[in-house]
């Protein structure tokens, strides 16, 4: 008797682990979507590319996400959302793109992770189904915010090196590692986002005065056919231009990096989409100096009958103005010299999609982009010359999961 019991007692021991990560699991969601781009990459005059054929993937990530009813509407949830890239080596790592853990309810949602910032949220709600960097169909975040930053911190030197440099500094089109964030809930239409980085880089800058730290905010309005955003970012002490730090002439001591972008879409009758963003940086190049840069992005999308749809996007960035004579990023300083060829650029690209499913689609596109005597924006494949044009002439393959 005293063994069968004891049998009972081992049995339900190791059953019961197995039933609660079941319970657990029905909470548990695994997808993603997989894009494959193929397209002839033309960097017309280049000097560092040449005319060739791109096979590659475009945002393909795998997420696993799960949720946790506490009681009283508070929820637990995660997410790890990770690149997931068919056709070549990712650069990327686990849980590198949207990423999270956090608590939600009423009051809203509120989250430490790697994610994208309150800005690019906002801006993600004008180009829609465009991207924002690819070649064949994005390169309007190129002009407006200087390119993309993912999974990145706030810039960094050490003991040895205390200057703050960085490649990404100048970029406000981010997702932003180790982040606080608050995503409200909407109230009647109206609604907030906001995030800091949670990890100061003066941890590590022994040497080094400058303290870099992120801040992001975003109100939004949405009702029925109309939404309305505006997205702020600010970065303090990212030394955009990486000039040396000192008091020495032409040094960074420390300055403040903003951008506002305001965004509206309307969609008429159901099957015309227009969307619009307009975007303004301003660069603390050096210590007495500074950059300004304006543009703006126009959207389209016609629904023309059943699974057909056009696209066809327009962005533009104006001459950059201020003082700096230093190049902040993909942005020319505004010095004589080139103001006189002009540092202004632009980007055309039109698509037509066929759905073959809710799931699934195809695509034919053509994107171009174009640089003024002095400026040097590219499509992202390679780099441009002044003056130079770029243009993508290819297909994609679109699958969620």
């Amino acid at each position: 008797m005293n063994k069968k019991l004891m049998a009972l007692a081992v049995a339900g021991a190791i059953a019961a682990p197995a039933s609660v990560a079941m319970a657990q699991s029905s909470n548990v969601q695994i997808g993603g979507s997989v894009t494959m781009l193929y397209y002839v990459h033309d960097p017309k005059g280049s000097a560092s590319g040449r005319k060739g054929d791109i096979l590659e993937g475009s945002e393909p990530e795998m997420f696993i996400r799960g949720e946790e009813k506490l009681g009283g509407g508070l929820s637990a949830w995660f997410q790890c959302a990770s690149s997931f890239d068919l056709w070549g080596a990712a650069a990327d790592g686990f849980c590198s793109r949207n990423s999270g853990l956090g608590f939600k309810g009423s009051f809203g949602n509120v989250f430490a992770g790697n994610w994208d910032q309150p800005q690019k949220l906002v801006y993600n709600q004008a180009r829609g189904a465009f991207s924002g960097t690819n070649a064949l169909y994005g390169g309007t975040a190129n002009l407006l915010f200087g390119g993309s930053a993912s999974g990145v911190d706030t810039p960094a030197g050490n003991a040895l090196n205390p200057v703050v440099t960085d490649a990404n500094a100048g970029r406000f089109y981010r997702r932003q590692a180790r982040t606080w964030n608050y995503h409200s809930p909407s109230w009647n239409g109206f609604g907030v986002k906001g995030s800091f980085s949670a990890a100061q880089a003066s941890t590590g800058l022994i040497a080094s005065p400058l303290k870099p730290r992120l801040w992001g905010l975003a109100g939004e309005y949405r009702s029925g056919p109309l939404y309305v955003g505006l997205g702020y970012e600010q970065h303090e002490d990212f030394n955009p231009s990486n000039a040396p730090i000192g008091n020495v002439a032409g040094a960074y001591n420390g300055g403040t990096d903003t951008n506002f972008s305001l965004v509206g879409v309307y969609t008429f009758g159901g099957n015309i989409r227009l969307s619009g963003v307009y975007s303004k940086s301003e660069y603390d190049v050096t210590n007495g100096t500074s950059m300004d840069v304006d543009g703006f992005a126009i959207y389209v999308d016609w629904k023309v009958q059943g699974p057909h749809t056009v696209r066809v996007q327009y962005g533009q960035t104006d001459d950059t103005a201020g003082n700096a004579t230093r190049n902040v990023g993909v942005y020319r300083a505004p010095t004589a010299a080139n103001n006189a060829l002009g540092t202004a650029g632009d980007v055309f690209g039109v698509n037509y999609e066929y759905a073959f499913s809710k799931r699934t689609a195809g695509l034919i596109g053509y994107n171009k982009i174009s640089n003024d005597g002095a400026a040097t924006f590219s499509l992202g494949k390679s780099g441009a010359s002044r003056g130079t044009d770029q243009t993508a002439l290819g297909i994609a393959i679109k699958h969620r999961f």
